[in-house]
């Protein structure tokens, strides 16, 4: 018997076979590939960033090996369950400058190593996003030099709340608004406007409003307002600001969010040198100060924070029915500035340091709002608790002896 030959493949069954093999060998290594692929840090999911609730899904935080070292001695604690985490970063767009281009970078390592461990819902900047004269247009490589290619590391990527600043109010305001049509994370509606975010067990609106801009109410001559001769009349004369204070009282007036917090540049309370002298140079500044600190106290705002002063401080006033914080957070970049002698400080501080850069933790439950005070590796510098319980500020905090403890640490 003779064996039998196979028969031999037609061309075209050859060419189909051929491209099986490719096919399922293209099929085994994409599988193969995602299988390999690092888990992201800590993030919220992108259908999470309305804020419109607690986030839904969040994955398991991964910790880079390049955050050895950091928040060792005093770490930001966990977030107590169902509170809503929020980051805070003042006075910080330096980056290739000679004023704290080093700081910057640092403070976004010390912020990245912190989110890592656990991500904030959003991050919120307290002005002076881009020194010295802000942005000239949507396209400013500032924007890429100073913010996207600072803060990468996907436990950041979560939506950045940007306020404006005076040396924002130099440049094109409208710029930083469009801007947020070319990147997701940067959610800026418009030069002031409000946010709400839900948590468990309430609600906290956020109030981001444009100093500037409500000085120019107060102002009747280039002279009696910082950089006064580089502001347009459209960003902050007379009639955009009349605007303004009128949507503002209107907005502090509507709603009954378990905390309110208004978010702005400059301080309304502050043991800063320069804040006194601002107060002569510039009697616009100290009316508007004024103004804003009747407003809140009117209106019972929890909590007002702001930048420009580029130190650490904490303030407490009260009134028969409650009690608002006014807290200082400007160390984001910039170079520190110096506080005032002690004997200066008002009876409402409780707090101020001027010894470091940093970031601040701010905590929301339907009891307390906890903020913590970071320096650029992520240690805990400072803490306090607001408790929704309670309407008179914390009795023996604002005695010059406490004072001078609380700021011992640092000095």
């Amino acid at each position: 018997a003779f064996p039998m030959r196979r028969p031999r493949m037609r061309a075209s069954e050859l060419q189909f076979r051929c491209l099986g093999c490719v096919v399922a060998t293209f099929l085994f290594v994409s599988v193969f590939a995602l299988s390999l692929r690092a888990p992201s840090p800590s993030l919220v999911e992108l259908d999470d960033w309305a804020d419109e609730g607690p986030p839904t899904a969040i994955v398991a935080p991964v910790v880079s090996s390049e955050c050895d070292g950091f928040g060792l001695s005093s770490p930001l604690p966990p977030a107590p369950p169902g509170a809503l985490s929020l980051f805070s970063l003042g006075d910080w767009g330096v980056r290739g400058m000679t004023v704290g281009s080093d700081a910057q970078l640092a403070v976004a390592w010390g912020m990245t190593c912190a989110a890592q461990r656990e991500a904030p819902r959003a991050v919120f900047t307290l002005g002076d996003n881009f020194y010295g004269n802000g942005v000239s247009s949507v396209d400013d490589p500032q924007f890429e030099f100073k913010w996207t290619r600072v803060y990468t590391d996907q436990a950041l990527a979560v939506p950045w709340y940007p306020t404006l600043g005076d040396h924002d109010q130099c440049g094109d305001v409208d710029a930083q608004v469009q801007f947020s049509k070319k990147d997701e994370r940067w959610q800026m509606p418009s030069a002031y406007y409000e946010k709400t975010f839900a948590f468990d067990g309430g609600v906290v609106s956020v109030i981001f409003v444009d100093w500037v801009r409500l000085e120019g109410r107060f102002s009747e001559t280039s002279k009696d307002r910082r950089f006064g001769d580089l502001l347009r009349e459209d960003q902050a004369g007379k009639a955009t600001s009349n605007k303004h204070w009128e949507w503002l009282r209107e907005t502090l007036s509507t709603g009954n969010p378990t905390w309110r917090v208004v978010v702005g540049h400059r301080p309304v309370i502050s043991v800063a040198a320069r804040s006194a002298r601002d107060a002569l140079e510039f009697p616009a500044e100290a009316r508007t100060r004024k103004a804003l600190r009747e407003l809140m106290e009117k209106t019972g705002v929890d909590l007002w924070i702001n930048g420009h002063d580029h130190t650490v401080q904490v303030a407490c006033s009260g009134t028969e029915k409650s009690k608002t914080y006014f807290v200082t957070a400007g160390v984001g970049g910039y170079d520190l500035h110096e506080l005032s002698p002690r004997n200066d400080w008002p009876a409402e501080t409780e707090f101020a340091d001027s010894t470091f850069h940093g970031f601040q933790a701010h905590r929301f439950t339907k009891d307390t709002i906890t903020t913590h005070f970071l320096d650029e590796k992520a240690e805990v510098r400072h803490t306090f608790v607001i408790d929704k319980h309670t309407t008179k500020c914390p009795t023996g905090l604002s005695t010059k002896a406490t004072v001078d403890n609380n700021a011992a640490g640092g000095l």
